[in-house]
């Protein structure tokens, strides 16, 4: 009887860890490549500053609807609009001193590596006034480190670690 039951404890084991592995996260509701500007106009309301291109809000908190983050605030959000009229990526600057920590329970635990590594995932680095993937311009230091959530397509830019408590300030979150 014993051996029967570890056998369907096994068995069951990685169903709910396979679920959890598909689970990815889309800000507001709004996908990258799939949301248009009435969706972001929609979750939102009217931007701060609207150009052909792109959609500025600021002062926008991070998910109202998650209970364990409502005291991230953004500083500013940028939605990147293709000529097609959809999301092409979405830019959140939160507030100064925001950490990895008080996005984990939304995020969970990504991978960590260099902004160069990342990067390295288009193809060549091009480098000069920018670092250009996917003829994007993107000033940031090539060595920082960024923490990759591959199955959202989310990318967390850090500014540094703090050396008492271990947690990354938030330089940048992107949904590409």
């Amino acid at each position: 009887m014993t051996a029967t039951a570890l056998f369907l404890f096994f068995l069951f084991l990685p169903w709910p860890v396979a679920a959890a592995a598909e689970k990815s996260y889309h800000w507001r509701g709004l996908r990258v490549r799939q949301s248009t500007v009435q969706d972001i106009k929609q979750a939102l309301g009217e931007p701060s500053t609207e150009y052909r291109e792109q959609l500025l809000y600021e002062k926008v908190s991070f998910d109202p609807m998650h209970p364990d983050v409502k005291d991230v605030r953004l500083d500013t959000v940028v939605f990147n609009i293709s000529a097609k009229g959809v999301i092409e990526s979405i830019f959140l600057s939160p507030e100064w001193g925001t950490t990895d920590e008080q996005l984990r329970p939304v995020l969970g635990e990504g991978r960590k590596m260099s902004y160069r590594k990342f990067l390295s995932t288009f193809g060549e680095i091009k480098i000069g006034a920018g670092t250009r993937p996917n003829e994007k311009l993107h000033y940031v230091d090539l060595d920082a480190t960024c923490e990759v959530y591959a199955q959202s397509r989310i990318l967390l830019m850090y500014i540094r670690q703090d050396v008492v408590t271990g947690h990354y300030l938030i330089q940048l979150v992107v949904f590409y």
